[in-house]
């Protein structure tokens, strides 16, 4: 059970990224700009949210697994959305030919999905 702290340590680590540079370079422009409408903007922003919830959520998932032995359904949730998570990431860098450095974001995802795999199969 203790291996799945592997994958809640850095689901945690993912989350401080997210709120700490996401807010710096995304969240704080996107409410600063006056293109878009309030509208958009602010369901931007609640999108962001989204995800920052999602994140605590997916580190709270592997927490409980490494703690409780009914907590591996959700580690393979968890690994689940990870895995979505980081082949969509993949897929938009692709698909709108982005560079991979300035949308890294589905290496993360990489990393914890394949904790979450280890652990699972641990």
């Amino acid at each position: 059970m203790m291996v799945f702290v592997v994958p809640a340590l850095l689901a945690i680590g993912i989350a401080v990224i997210h709120a700490a540079a996401g807010g710096r370079e995304i969240a704080r422009p996107l409410l600063q700009q006056q293109t878009l409408s309030p509208t958009v903007t602010l369901t931007h922003y609640y999108c962001w949210h989204m995800a920052t919830i999602s994140l605590v959520v997916l580190a709270g998932c592997y927490a409980y697994a490494a703690v409780s032995p009914d907590g591996r359904i959700l580690a393979a949730l968890a690994t689940l959305v990870s895995g979505a998570f980081c082949v969509w990431g993949l897929v938009l860098v692709l698909w709108k030919r982005q560079r991979h450095r300035d949308m890294p974001q589905w290496v993360l995802f990489l990393g914890l999905t394949g904790s979450g795999a280890w652990a699972l199969a641990a």
